[in-house]
């Protein structure tokens, strides 16, 4: 088959067609090709991507959520912010960093750090997203740094 492809591309149409190598797995073949033109009709439709309609903005990691989450955990079971940090992976979400805190936390809460008001809106979606998170309060200093800390309490039922 290869041989008649070659014959065939030397001769197409009776015009002679300049030398083109085509290299296979075992071999390098030479064999020749014409020149075509094709025309390519524009497109019927723009395309620029489609915005989501999620009201979201920013730049998104390949979770789909842009903003990464701390997890702590503030009670005395073992591997709470392990199991709560792979739910909110399955969900879509990343998460940096987890750990384990004491502090007076009241329930379970998203913290968010005020100075970008995306990071509340987010904290807001995680909250509807995962319903055992009771609250979503800006962050306060004692908290370690990141745009959502999700600070895990014994009523956490992920």
């Amino acid at each position: 088959m290869a041989v008649v492809a070659v014959v065939a591309l030397q001769h197409p149409n009776g015009r002679q067609a300049k030398p083109v190598s085509l290299k296979t797995s075992t071999s390098t073949v030479t064999a020749t090709a014409t020149k075509t033109t094709t025309k390519t009709p524009p497109p019927s439709h723009p395309s620029t991507p489609v915005s989501s309609a999620s009201g979201t903005s920013g730049s998104s990691t390949s979770s789909g959520h842009p903003i990464p989450l701390v997890v702590l955990n503030t009670t005395s079971i073992n591997g709470l912010a392990d199991t709560a940090a792979q739910q909110f992976e399955a969900g879509g979400w990343t998460v940096t960093d987890k750990e384990n805190y004491s502090n007076d936390i009241l329930s379970t809460c998203a913290y968010y750090d005020p100075s970008d008001p995306a990071n509340q809106q987010q904290a807001e979606q995680l909250q509807q997203e995962f319903p055992a998170i009771k609250r979503v309060k800006e962050r306060f200093p004692d908290l370690p740094a990141g745009p959502i800390v999700v600070a895990l309490t014994s009523d956490y039922s992920g």
